[in-house]
């Protein structure tokens, strides 16, 4: 009898968007391209940004590797806006 492992889901918000992952570690890049294959309106040149409680937004590198966990929020913005 062979033993199923449990893939556990992190749900991450991008844009107040669900997005979920099925990997504990992604990279700015892979976390904007998992959004836009679930169908987030954002494009891989967007600045990401982690979303943090009473602090300043933290910039996140497309080459920059991130701990996923459940609720961990994020911001992506054209490279052009200004808000």
């Amino acid at each position: 009898m062979e033993l199923e492992e449990k893939v556990k889901i992190i749900t991450v918000i991008v844009n107040t968007k669900p997005v979920e992952f099925k990997i504990h570690k992604a990279t700015g890049a892979e976390i904007k391209a998992a959004a836009i294959s679930q169908g987030v309106r954002i494009e891989q040149d967007f600045l990401l940004f982690e979303i943090r409680e009473h602090e300043p937004l933290k910039p996140i590198r497309d080459d920059q590797t991130v701990d996923l966990r459940d609720g961990l929020k994020f911001r992506a913005t054209a490279p052009d806006d200004n808000s």
